[in-house]
């Protein structure tokens, strides 16, 4: 969603969870495929920056708070600085979902990003099955 639609409450919230709306969807979805949501997992969330000490500065919060997290810097045709913050092992279930994407929001929010959207991984059993 664009930032008119979350100034002008484009998103909304939905029980149980007070998930954001199109989060459930890509959440359900994603079970739907087959991800057992109480599995370990790798998931990723994704925040751009237009300059660098704007993401330094992010990175920073996030290393302070020991979050693990990558800092990336501009490549090919991407002329962002990215920072990946990463859960390992940890199930994605809808709370832990909520907190980070309220984190990675308020976090670009203090440090003038934009945050991109998250995407959980599938675990090798689900991959095979």
């Amino acid at each position: 969603m664009g930032f008119l639609g979350k100034v002008f409450g484009g998103r909304k919230r939905v029980e149980p969870h007070g998930l954001w709306a199109d989060d459930a969807e890509r959440l359900a979805a994603f079970e739907s495929r087959g991800a057992d949501l109480t599995a370990p997992r790798e998931s990723e969330f994704f925040i751009s920056f237009t300059s660098s000490p704007r993401a330094s500065a992010a990175a920073d919060d996030l290393r302070g708070q020991r979050i693990p997290h990558e800092l990336v810097d501009p490549s090919h045709d991407i002329p962002e600085w990215m920072v990946f913050i990463r859960g390992y092992r940890v199930a994605l279930l809808p709370d832990f979902l909520r907190e980070t994407v309220d984190l990675c929001e308020d976090l670009a929010a203090r440090h003038g990003g934009e945050f991109e959207g998250w995407a959980g991984l599938f675990t090798d059993a689900e991959k095979d099955a």
